[in-house]
């Protein structure tokens, strides 16, 4: 009976409204189920590109530190406190000890251009490292350090210690001034 009294309510719609309705809820349907798909497919927009806008910050954020010298680092020791800072300078001579069994590596960096500043009263800053040694790690050699600086101590808490071997590109200069291509 329940299968009669839905044939009979199918055909008084059919009768009453015809085609039309059934169409018409048909294009309502759809209206709907699109406006929901495009909400979908926004809010999932919105969500990547707030992680990549998240992603790039901390990027920069991670990335952004500024390259100094020692006497530039000493001369703003209070706002660079704290700070992850890059420095270039040459490790000073006599300054280094190195722990194999702690894989601990001390050093002073001194400016690049004179030896001599360091006996005129212009400090170093001192450099913990804790992982390998590099190499080409000597004193007087050319040194890049990245890492956390405490101004109390004029120390940096080095993650990166990268060396140049001085002798390798003086030659390379030399060649270049000898063959008159300077």
């Amino acid at each position: 009976m329940t299968i009669v009294v839905m044939g009979k309510f199918q055909t008084l719609i059919h009768h009453l409204s015809g085609k039309r309705v059934i169409k018409r809820m048909r294009i309502v349907w759809e209206e709907e189920h699109m406006k929901q798909r495009r909400l979908k497919v926004f809010a999932a927009s919105l969500i990547l590109l707030s992680g990549f806008v998240i992603l790039v910050l901390a990027m920069t954020k991670k990335e952004s530190m500024r390259e100094l010298t020692p006497v530039k680092l000493i001369a703003n020791a209070e706002t660079m406190d704290n700070q992850n800072v890059q420095l270039v300078g040459a490790i000073s001579e006599e300054s280094t000890q190195w722990n194999g069994d702690e894989f601990k590596l001390t050093f002073a960096v001194r400016e690049l251009e004179d030896t001599e500043t360091e006996h005129k009263g212009i400090k170093t800053v001192n450099v913990i490292y804790h992982k390998l040694k590099p190499d080409n790690f000597i004193d007087g050699g050319n040194v890049f350090v990245e890492g956390k600086y405490d101004a109390q101590q004029n120390l940096i808490v080095a993650n990166k210690v990268t060396t140049k071997c001085a002798s390798k590109y003086e030659e390379a200069e030399s060649v270049k001034t000898t063959d008159g291509s300077s």
